[in-house]
């Protein structure tokens, strides 16, 4: 029996030595190709390309890229707004043109993909860039209108109004179950070829409405009255429309300051729905109080 146990064990005892020699061997096999129990580092080739880091993109200087998102709380997917954003020639000065694209652009990457959106632009004639549609059916057509921003031209203004009225008119009966909200953005000074050629009272201190042009040697630059889009505008918020309405100031404007804010302020559907935007603000803090109130 003791030598039948005997030979019955063998087999197992030869198999336990096979796989330990096989694991010396795996071992031995891997400090080799490693380059022995302490292998020293290759140097790099001379030759080789090389790469550098990227650094860390930092945020703008005026602190305007840091907001990141403009929050919709509390909206449903019945919010409709629509942009009526100027681009005549005043729109150069500063970077108001620059911080406007910018804020447009957050606002698109965080707008309701089923909220309704439209946008027209104006200067001496108005255009509508973006029909009025769900936004996820325009976004990109939203946002190459934003890039297709340029300043050239006049400020009309109540023309722009006018143009914008019947659009708003068919967008509200085309969504009726949506509340509409009419964001102006503009440097504000109506401004045409008519008003500065005939430089009523001169480019004068005396002058109210005319002032000296800041592009052309002894030519006027001025606020033309018949261009003031209060009455259009009244008429867009007795519809149901409410209006915010945004106006740079800038050093060429000081002279129309008054007037100025004071068009702004009786386009805007109440005094807290006027948003002053100094000329190196970021538009997006702005933008994003305003979509609060477009969701109460």
């Amino acid at each position: 029996m003791k030598k039948a146990k005997e030979k019955f064990q063998s087999p197992q005892k030869l198999r336990g030595g096979v796989e330990i020699l096989i694991l010396v061997i795996i071992v031995l096999g891997s400090i080799l190709m490693a380059g022995g129990l302490f292998p020293k580092l290759l140097k790099g080739d001379p030759n080789a390309p090389k790469y550098t880091a990227i650094p860390e993109i930092l945020p703008d200087k005026h602190d305007t890229l840091q907001l990141k998102t403009i929050k919709f709380k509390g909206c449903t997917s019945t919010v409709a707004v629509d942009f009526l954003v100027d681009r005549s020639g005043s729109m150069k000065f500063g970077t108001k043109l620059e911080n406007l694209k910018n804020a447009l652009r957050v606002f698109a990457n965080n707008y309701l993909d089923d909220g309704i959106i439209g946008m027209q632009t104006f200067s001496d004639t108005p255009t509508s860039v973006v029909p009025f549609d769900y936004f996820k059916n325009v976004k990109s057509q939203f946002l190459s209108a934003i890039s297709a921003l340029f300043p050239d031209g006049g400020t009309y203004t109540k023309d722009a109004f006018t143009f914008v009225k019947p659009r708003l008119d068919t967008a509200r009966a085309k969504f009726p179950n949506y509340k509409f909200s009419l964001i102006f953005i503009s440097d504000g000074v109506p401004e045409t070829a008519v008003a500065n050629a005939a430089c009523l009272g001169g480019p004068g201190p005396d002058s109210r409405y005319c002032g000296p042009s800041t592009t052309t040697p002894g030519a006027c630059r001025c606020f033309d009255v018949n261009q003031d889009p209060t009455p259009v505008a009244n008429e867009i918020k007795n519809s149901g429309v409410r209006i915010f309405s945004i106006g740079y100031i800038n050093d060429e404007d000081l002279k129309f300051k008054n007037d100025l804010t004071d068009l702004m302020k009786r386009v805007a559907s109440s005094p807290d729905d006027l948003f002053p935007a100094p000329i190196d603000n970021q538009l997006t803090n702005i933008l994003q109080q305003i979509s609060v109130k477009l969701c109460d």
